[in-house]
């Protein structure tokens, strides 16, 4: 783990806040309650799919690698494109944090 990306908090913060939210919506969107209007129709692959992003995401912010900023803006595109866009969104603000710091 780099120095710099263990003493940055902020960053992690953000990467574990935006996983937790990321298998919220998940779930709400299993449950039928998305927020977003084209959300579900992909199937249950890409919901099992952006489960196992938001755990990396977590994965990524309790415990931070090289490059990790880099990862968490695919993963928080990722999450976009999958449709849990409130959480993804977070991922992305926690690569910004990492990359300005």
């Amino acid at each position: 783990m780099s120095e710099i990306q263990e003493t940055d908090k902020a960053m992690r913060v953000f990467a574990v806040i935006g996983g937790i939210v990321s298998i919220i919506e998940t779930i709400l969107i299993m449950t039928g309650t998305a927020i977003l209007p084209y959300a579900g129709i992909w199937g249950i692959w890409v919901l099992i799919l952006s489960l196992l992003v938001s755990v990396l995401v977590i994965g990524l912010g309790i415990r931070p690698i090289h490059y990790t900023p880099t990862f968490l803006g695919i993963l928080g595109v990722g999450l976009i494109v999958c449709a849990v866009l409130i959480g993804g969104i977070i991922v992305l603000l926690a690569t910004l944090i990492g990359a300005i710091s």
